[in-house]
């Protein structure tokens, strides 16, 4: 009677122990997503904001530059005003890729697809990323020519090619990094995904 007794008292310890094993487990299991959904959301969150950023460029700065551009220096020929033109046009351009980057990403619902939805969608906005930087090669190029030349008032003057170069080539230096970092930054919500739905 004694021994079942012990028997009984020390599977009932037993339970208890599990018991507490198992809502420890599930304290740290509630951590972990807790960790994993912060994580992810400023994931997004960067995204957002680059995009943001983006938009608000293309949509009211550069036009708005130009336009200021254009009023000042119509009279200096086509030089001057086909190169704000241009400006309104490689920004327009943007904008729309852009826009259909930042709606194949559907950064909002993102963490509420499925993997497979949510896979499909960055790699549908990771095409749309690659197809941007391809279509803006040539008239971001003939744009960077045309600045230089502007800035140089047209003549050889080194100096003001050096640092005209130069400011563009950290400008578009820093843009391509943030573009990779993006890239990055899906990588790891994808994987975040994959570890809330397993």
């Amino acid at each position: 009677m004694s021994q079942q007794t012990l028997d009984l008292s020390e599977l009932q310890e037993l339970k208890e122990q599990f018991n507490l094993m198992d809502a420890k487990l599930e304290k740290q299991r509630i951590i972990n997503e807790k960790m994993l959904e912060k994580s992810m959301k400023e994931n997004l969150s960067h995204i957002e904001r680059w995009y943001q950023y983006r938009l608000r460029v293309c949509s009211i700065s550069a036009p708005l530059v130009s336009f200021i551009f254009l009023v000042k220096f119509f009279d200096q020929g086509i030089a001057y005003w086909g190169f704000c033109l241009m400006i309104m046009a490689v920004a327009l351009l943007e904008l729309y890729l852009d826009r259909k980057s930042y709606h194949a990403l559907d950064i909002s619902n993102l963490p509420n697809l499925s993997m497979t939805k949510a896979t499909e969608n960055v790699i549908r906005h990771k095409k749309y990323r690659s197809m941007t930087n391809w279509l803006l090669l040539v008239p971001g190029t003939a744009l960077v020519v045309w600045t230089i030349l502007i800035a140089s008032n047209f003549t050889w003057d080194l100096r003001i090619i050096a640092i005209t170069t130069f400011t563009m080539g950290v400008s578009i230096l820093w843009g391509l990094r943030q573009s990779k970092k993006n890239g990055k930054r899906l990588d790891e919500v994808l994987e975040h995904i994959k570890e809330l739905r397993g």
